[in-house]
């Protein structure tokens, strides 16, 4: 596993997996997850994806850019889990950027 991290391709798709599984706990309502943990954790993955040294990863693109849909999602399907994401959640990423 720890091989599989080094390089920023590897760690970028562990941070994407943890922000997963963050978004899962903070829906949940897990406390220790809070908006700024999540937004955090997605502007930590942004600029791993535009360092120059980070060689481009289409899956990580493909993942990062599911999970953003996913949240984007979540806000406007309404109901309890769209009010944790509203209005303090806003970290939306435009993925043109994270290509150039």
């Amino acid at each position: 596993m720890a091989n599989d991290t080094r390089g920023s391709g590897g760690l970028v798709m562990l941070f994407i997996e943890i922000i997963n599984k963050y978004l899962y706990f903070f829906e949940k309502g897990n406390n220790q997850i809070t908006v700024n943990t999540i937004q955090d954790l997605m502007e930590l993955i942004t600029t791993e994806m535009q360092s120059d040294n980070a060689a481009t990863d289409s899956a990580a693109e493909a993942f990062f850019a599911s999970t953003l849909r996913y949240i984007q999602f979540q806000k406007q399907k309404g109901g309890a889990v769209s009010e944790k994401y509203e209005p303090n959640v806003s970290f939306f990423v435009d993925l043109g950027e994270l290509k150039s």
